[in-house]
């Protein structure tokens, strides 16, 4: 219930700005959509639940070839 009067207060304050405010809201929302579908790209990455797990030098690239040929 609460969530729907959250909706019709911002759709309400959104129908009364003029033309040229609507254009920020527009790339809000368009920045928000996007932060919620990195998030959850990332969330889903297996890699990034590995990270930290590991003891070893933080950078492999210093010394690659150490860490390959040996």
């Amino acid at each position: 219930m609460i969530r729907m009067l959250q909706r019709e207060y911002v759709v309400k304050r959104i129908n009364s700005l003029p033309e040229d405010i609507l254009e920020e809201v527009v790339d809000f929302i368009e920045f928000l959509e996007s932060k919620k579908k990195r998030l959850s790209i990332i969330k889903e990455d297996p890699l990034t639940k590995t990270i930290g797990v590991c003891e070893g030098p933080s950078d492999l690239a210093e010394k690659h070839n150490k860490y390959v040929y040996e």
